[in-house]
């Protein structure tokens, strides 16, 4: 009943603080690790003398300073009263509203689509986990949860996406036409093209942990994972212990969980206190990406940008929980006949896999299926794109 209340609160106000010629450029940003565009629609916005705002979650406040400090306005936000009647008005004056998440309040908003143009970005680059209506528990929702979660995906007027493949998966996962979907190219992916960024991230690694150097680094990024009453929740399957004991002299294991579950660093570095185990807090997954040469990982899409990196050599997907993790959060049902790597489900089959010379991965028909328009120039293309709409 709060949610309906929330809602219909949001709709009402949304009414009243809607312009009848928004001008204005708005980020909804919930990730961080998108600021190359969002600087490029600042510069935009400055030269075209439009307003440009990012309103963001709590947790990408890190973010938000960097983009602050380079003179980019941002502002906070979290659902409720002082959102809905001093924040609101921000959203309702956009003439291009960029999000990059599902956000609930959208379904009440009163937005005039010959106006305002909704542009879905999305924080990934391909799907690995199910999502809206595919995802298992939607069926389990009520009807007006479901209506609810329609309104927010039909407010999408576009969706942007790296590839023919992701496009599928939101056509059945939104319940939204195919003429919405525009492969332009995933402009988060932009960076993993640029030469300079890659040699400068992969020295500035390895000046700071220079017990890497020389070795064969082994990237962990295990996926975000809840419980049943949806906290963030972080667990190695029991034996772990034994794959970090069982690393060569000349192997290094880098552990870097998702920035949801970061409280639960302390307690694994003390469970796994080995030499052979590097935690690397100044630097972000995407960073460390550049100096792996084996990447472990079992649900997340960290895969659809490491396989476009010239360093990445082989993928490995540790699924030791897979049939409980399909079962409760949803896999993608084709995952197991495109994923560039082998597969594992337990802990000694990880440690014979790592045991095994490491040989270059060719990652090229896994690219053609996911990363088909990512070509280092999305950003480019997605400017030129939305200017139409900005200039309306």
């Amino acid at each position: 009943m709060k949610k309906v209340i929330y809602i219909w609160l949001v709709k009402l106000v949304s009414r009243w603080k809607r312009v009848k010629n928004p001008q204005d450029i708005v980020y909804l940003m919930s990730f961080a690790g998108n600021e190359h565009l969002i600087k490029a629609f600042a510069d935009l916005a400055k030269q075209l003398g439009r307003n440009f705002t990012v309103l963001y979650l709590p947790q990408c406040q890190a973010a938000a300073t960097r983009l602050a400090a380079e003179g980019i306005q941002t502002v906070e936000f979290t659902d409720g009263f002082d959102f809905v009647f001093h924040k609101l008005q921000l959203v309702m004056q956009a003439r291009l509203l960029l999000c990059d998440n599902y956000y609930a309040f959208l379904s009440g908003c009163a937005f005039d689509h010959q106006q305002t143009h909704i542009v879905q970005l999305w924080h990934a680059n391909g799907a690995i986990k199910t999502f809206g209506w595919e995802e298992l528990t939607t069926a389990r929702r009520s009807a007006a949860d479901k209506r609810r979660f329609q309104k927010v995906y039909d407010q999408f007027d576009e969706y942007l996406i790296g590839s023919k493949k992701m496009a599928q998966v939101f056509v059945q996962s939104y319940h939204v036409p195919q003429t919405r979907m525009n492969v332009i190219g995933y402009p988060r992916t932009d960076e993993l093209f640029n030469k300079n960024w890659q040699m400068q991230v992969s020295q500035n690694i390895k000046r700071k942990h220079p017990d890497i150097i020389g070795k064969e680094i082994i990237l962990y990024t295990p996926t975000y994972r809840e419980n049943e009453v949806g906290k963030p929740v972080m667990n190695f399957s029991e034996d772990f212990g034994q794959f970090v004991n069982q690393l060569s002299g000349n192997q290094r294991l880098i552990i870097k969980f998702h920035p949801h579950v970061k409280s639960f660093e302390k307690q694994f570095k003390q469970q796994l206190d080995s030499d052979k185990v590097i935690w690397v807090d100044d630097f972000s997954t995407n960073d460390l990406l550049l100096v792996a040469d084996r990447l472990i990982t079992d649900y997340s899409s960290v895969i659809f940008d490491y396989s476009l990196l010239p360093n990445a050599k082989q993928i490995l997907f540790y699924c030791y929980d897979y049939d409980q993790y399909a079962q409760r959060v949803g896999i993608q049902a084709d995952f197991k006949s495109w994923i560039p790597g082998k597969m594992v489900t337990t802990t000694s089959d990880l440690i014979k896999e790592v045991q095994q010379p490491l040989e270059a991965t060719d990652f090229t028909e896994f690219n053609q299926l996911w990363n088909t328009a990512n070509d280092g120039h999305a950003t480019e293309r997605v400017l030129q794109t939305e200017l139409k709409y900005i200039q309306k």
